[in-house]
């Protein structure tokens, strides 16, 4: 990591990552990669984090290059699934008693000390109120990061908090579009897409076979993945059916589905579960589907993976197609959302009419069953995220925002 460690300097933007989420996800794994990656040269990191995460260790182990007095852990709420529903309830502890009044006054002092010059938090609810707030309360800007789409369930807070920021930073020209619908004014978005850390994510370190040893399927097997919270949609569903047909042609193909099941997002409920296996079964897909969980060693578990499909109706941007595109891996996904950004058909993989079975289902089978094509796309793939999804590239692209924002 290469945090600056050096005492504060006029010449560097002063920045303040802010997460108030109660557990490690995509959008804290992004920011704390461009954490590491930022130009200690142009920017001076700061940080407050929760204290009621449920990782806060592995987040501070993270961390750990950040020097103590740039590091705040406050109280910034919990988050709880509302009883007998399906959507998530989450509450600052405090907003409705004088914890939130006092971990505001917390921040504020924070923030006026070390003279920040941004906020950079997501559009969590609590990260785009608490930032907001906190910039009109002290003079400086801030940002927040959207790692989705314009979304009609987002809140008052969330609203309000885009409404009054100072800038909207969108993961891909989709999400950044989406917001621009929605009535964010163009002036205020500006666009960095993800990364992946090509050093982590790179064939030649990882250690095939432990994945498919798990599963208890040989190299040979035809297998194809998919990395994503198990809801409606990601795609599960199309994906069972596509791989029914899949069948026909290729009658051992396996499929690993790699992910938890989410009944806090949004049309993820018990009851999305246990439809999607009501219809394994009725599709006799029983021994051809494993449901693994989350796995901790991604790159070994892609490197096992002949295709991966990414089946999203709508993919925000997709870190499991990078990770799989860095490992040499062709993916299979609908042309949608932000995929067709990081995606040329043909070349880096096959990208097919959204929410078509039949186009996902041959997509799948001419891969399956051309080695040499699956091995000219994975190379592509991987010149692609080198060159187009460096971390320090990002890293550096968002210093121009920050310089922008800033004024």
């Amino acid at each position: 990591m290469t945090v600056s460690t050096g005492p504060v300097n006029s010449g560097r933007i002063r920045v303040l990552f802010l997460n108030t989420r109660s557990a490690l996800g995509a959008d804290v794994m992004v920011h704390l990669s461009l954490i590491q990656n930022l130009n200690p040269e142009l920017v001076e990191v700061y940080v407050a984090t929760n204290a009621n995460s449920s990782d806060l260790a592995p987040t501070l182990q993270h961390l750990q290059a950040i020097p103590p007095d740039r590091l705040l852990v406050p109280d910034l709420g919990h988050e709880w699934q509302a009883a007998g529903q399906g959507l998530p309830v989450r509450v600052v502890n405090g907003v409705k008693n004088l914890s939130a009044i006092a971990t505001l006054a917390q921040l504020r002092s924070f923030i006026r000390k070390n003279r920040i010059d941004i906020i950079h938090s997501t559009d969590r609810p609590r990260d785009a109120l608490f930032a907001t707030l906190l910039a009109k309360m002290t003079g400086c800007r801030n940002v927040i990061h959207v790692h989705n789409g314009w979304n009609e369930y987002f809140g008052k807070a969330t609203r309000w908090g885009l409404a009054n920021c100072s800038a909207v930073l969108a993961i891909s020209n989709f999400t950044r579009q989406s917001f621009a619908d929605a009535g964010i004014p163009a002036a205020k978005l500006r666009l960095v897409h993800n990364s992946v850390d090509s050093r982590r994510f790179d064939p030649a370190v990882a250690r095939p076979g432990s994945f498919r040893e798990r599963l208890g399927l040989s190299a040979a097997t035809p297998l194809v993945g998919i990395v994503a919270r198990i809801m409606l949609w990601k795609g599960h569903l199309e994906l069972v059916e596509a791989l029914a047909k899949v069948r026909e042609s290729i009658p051992n193909v396996q499929l690993a589905m790699i992910g938890k099941e989410d009944l806090l997002a949004v049309d993820g409920s018990p009851a999305f579960g246990a439809r999607l296996r009501d219809r394994i079964q009725e599709l006799g897909l029983e021994k051809h589907v494993h449901w693994v969980g989350w796995f901790d060693d991604m790159p070994s578990a892609i490197s096992d993976l002949d295709v991966l499909a990414m089946p999203s109706w709508e993919e925000p941007f997709g870190l499991a197609v990078v990770e799989a595109m860095a490992m040499e891996k062709p993916v299979v996904g609908f042309a949608s959302g932000a995929l067709p950004e990081i995606i040329t058909s043909g070349v880096e993989g096959e990208l097919v009419p959204a929410k078509d079975v039949s186009a996902l289902a041959a997509g799948l089978t001419k891969l399956l069953q051309d080695a040499s094509l699956r091995t000219q796309m994975g190379k592509s793939g991987r010149r692609r995220v080198v060159s187009e999804f460096d971390p320090r590239r990002k890293a550096d692209e968002l210093t121009a925002v920050y310089r922008s924002v800033v004024g």
